[in-house]
């Protein structure tokens, strides 16, 4: 292949390779929650809700404390709060997006970029 065709070539591939990449960080961004589950309680003194984790395809995973991360987002029902964790989210879904890693602690442990609590539903 000559010089000439190796360098109309290269710019194409480069396109494609931009092109891939901008729909991988798309789809990133639309990322599903690492925990989901009904909110069974609340420690007051560490701030943290206990989640029964039910996030894998229905199959309960267990419980497990999560703590909102300093510069985490709070939505309850579909409005940002500017209130922390407290007990009136027992008893509600949550959906919890994780941004590290969970304590080897049973029930483990872990702190949220983002929870969306959903609409306490009428029983």
């Amino acid at each position: 292949m000559s010089i000439v065709r190796r360098l109309f070539v290269f710019p194409f591939i480069l396109l494609l390779l931009t092109l891939g990449c901008a729909e991988q960080s798309e789809e990133q961004g639309e990322e599903k929650p690492h925990v989901r589950g009904i909110i069974t309680d609340f420690e007051e003194e560490k701030e943290q809700v206990l989640i029964q984790n039910t996030e894998d395809h229905g199959v309960e995973s267990g419980p497990i404390w999560i703590s909102l991360n300093t510069d985490a987002e709070l939505i309850i029902e579909g409005e940002t709060a500017t209130a922390s964790l407290d007990e009136t989210l027992v008893g509600r879904s949550a959906d919890v997006w994780i941004g590290g890693f969970i304590n080897q602690s049973y029930p483990p442990q872990t702190k949220a970029v983002k929870i969306v609590i959903h609409e306490l539903k009428a029983k």
